[in-house]
């Protein structure tokens, strides 16, 4: 290879470039892929988001432990509203800059006492850029950059990671003042971490892992690491007791504050945990069968042979980390890092759902410090330098290649969930946005069938069954029906469910939203009113019924009216361009 090409591919500027424009080259077209999920609640219903007042507080008060997420999506709604694309560049430029602070971390790895005299110059310039394009480049991290809400795991692994890469630097650096600095990055962090998600809470411990694997025989500063570590976990425990407003020294906090759902057992959470992450490190090596919404069997026991099984596995794989702590430290960093940054949320804290691919974002650094290894430093010296080329083209250029494919189905929420009922069937949610999605689509035949699929069977005291379905089922059966012209069908759903008193107060709402929309498509305007009024007392704060209500009064002549009403749904939602244009065409009308 000519001097001059060989200068140029080794070139850190280069490779600084060629990461930014392989996460542009694989997600730059899903700038248009719709809320998903907890978007809806999350940021799209979320009051705190699009009547954000511009403090702190505010989003502290709503979410304590995720104020700095939060407070991105309220910038979001702030400059581009409920447009998705703003959203999209945001979570794409979070990517970009995760995928730079891996690739700036691991120049830092290659320099420490442990790689800088095992490494040959070429590996220390390739391994870090390959762990980082592998980082940007597989599917297994699309969860979190193309799902808009789990920016949430994507931000906070960026604070987490660039905190390793400023520890690193501070312990390579010889003199005081860039130390220092450094130091101040790792920790402005550190907090904005562990405001973003509460699995940043083991980054304290990570340090002390790099300075165990490739920082050896420094033990007064181990000690003062574990002591950090201690008293950092420590720390976020009293703020977190605090913000949730519990006493930190009671066991009712430790209880409360360490559990999503009680639907689960620590120990049911934990065997499940076993098997999930075998499912996850299934899915880095074999990217193929991944969907948004599992359905993964709950363990009952940690004593069940299957789950003894996956923990045996689990075990041997930390055995060879701990025993590759000196002869392969990447290995030993790889291994033990992916277990610790999955301890939050892999372990004895219930989350009630057991499996989430967006989970594996940070702790897959790890595993692209290992693979990379393999593929820079081994693989050349099991087979001829040219073949190791090769396969480093290969994978990157798969993994490319599957990834621009993925998020093309997340391009469409049909397909997109089409898919997820094809590998898990009996997830009766997605058979409900499914359908939801298929009703949109004014494919209302379609989306029935999906809705009726999400039912569950009840035995009754006399011996026969009856299928109950969801509110959610309920009101998008509404939807088709009335879509259908089938009103009475519609009507008789409503009249079964609207006074159940299981049903919440904003689903109560929706369905005399719903009632409203079908007397006012029949054009009885006078019951049509009524239930958006009734709405409104059950969810005041309702754009739907305001927005409905303003299209009865304006369709009734009451202009007056309908420009109040316009003006009350803007103190709620003072940006809503719908509410803007409509607003003026009723001005117009008056004049």
């Amino acid at each position: 290879m000519p001097s001059v090409l060989l200068a140029v591919l080794n070139h850190r500027l280069v490779h600084f470039l060629f990461i930014i424009l392989a996460v542009m080259g694989v997600y730059g077209h899903t700038l248009d892929v719709p809320f998903y999920l907890d978007d809806f609640s999350s940021i799209q219903e979320n009051p705190i988001i699009y009547q954000w007042q511009g403090t702190l507080k505010e989003l502290w008060q709503f979410a304590p432990m995720r104020t700095i997420g939060y407070l991105s999506f309220a910038l979001n709604y702030q400059f581009h509203q409920f447009q998705v694309d703003g959203y999209h560049i945001v979570n794409i430029s979070i990517h970009i800059l995760a995928s730079l602070a891996v690739w700036g971390l691991l120049l830092g790895l290659v320099r420490t006492p442990a790689l800088k005299d095992t490494l040959s110059p070429a590996a220390q310039i390739w391994l870090p850029f390959i762990a980082a394009l592998l980082f940007a480049l597989h599917p297994l991290q699309i969860q979190a950059v193309t799902y808009i809400v789990q920016r949430l795991a994507s931000l906070a692994a960026l604070f987490y990671i660039t905190g390793m890469m400023a520890y690193v630097y501070a312990r390579l650096s010889p003199n005081l003042l860039p130390r220092l600095l450094w130091i101040g990055l790792l920790i402005i962090c550190m907090g904005l971490g562990i405001l973003t998600k509460q699995n940043t809470a083991t980054l304290p411990f990570a340090l002390l892992l790099i300075e165990l694997v490739f920082f050896p025989n420094h033990l007064r500063r181990l000690l003062i690491i574990s002591g950090f570590a201690i008293a950092s976990l420590i720390g976020v425990w009293f703020i977190l007791a605090l913000a949730f407003q519990y006493n930190p020294f009671s066991l009712q906090a430790m209880e409360a504050l360490t559990k999503e759902t009680t639907t689960i057992s620590r120990e049911s959470y934990l065997a499940t945990q076993f098997n999930v992450l075998w499912t996850y490190i299934k899915l880095f090596f074999y990217p193929v069968g991944m969907h948004i919404d599992y359905d993964y069997p709950i363990t009952e026991t940690i004593f069940n042979p299957q789950a003894l099984l996956a923990f045996a596995g689990h075990l041997a794989l930390l055995i060879l980390g701990f025993f590759s702590l000196r002869r392969w430290p990447v290995v030993a960093f790889g291994i033990l890092f992916y277990y610790l940054a999955h301890a939050v949320e892999s372990s004895v804290i219930p989350i009630r759902d057991v499996v989430f691919e967006h989970r594996t974002y940070l702790p897959n650094l790890g595993l692209f410090a290992l693979f990379a290894w393999l593929l820079v430093v081994q693989v050349p010296r099991w087979l001829d330098k040219n073949t190791a080329i090769i396969l480093v083209i290969a994978v990157t250029m798969t993994l490319g290649t599957m990834t621009w494919m993925r998020n093309q189905v997340w391009r469409n929420p049909i397909a997109l969930w089409q898919d997820n009922v094809e590998q898990a069937p009996s997830k009766k949610r997605a058979w409900v946005i499914l359908g939801k999605h298929l009703i949109q689509a004014d494919r209302p035949q379609e989306g029935i069938k999906a809705l009726l699929r999400s039912g569950t069977k009840v035995q009754l005291a006399d011996g026969s069954s009856n299928t109950t379905y969801s509110a959610e089922t309920l009101l998008n059966l509404v939807v088709a029906y009335k879509k259908l012209k089938q009103y009475q069908q519609a009507m008789n759903i409503i009249n079964q469910v609207i006074n159940n008193p299981s049903i919440d107060t904003l689903n109560r709402a929706k369905f005399y939203i719903n009632r409203g929309n079908i007397f006012f498509e029949v054009q009885q305007f006078e019951e049509a009113e009524k239930s958006y009024s009734t709405a409104l007392q059950f969810y005041p704060n309702s754009i739907s019924a305001r927005a409905n209500l303003a299209s009865i009064f304006a369709t009734t002549g009451r202009l007056q009216e309908a420009e109040n009403m316009y003006l009350d749904m803007l103190v709620i939602d003072p940006h809503n361009a719908v509410i803007l244009q409509n607003l003026e065409k009723v001005r117009r009308m008056r004049q």
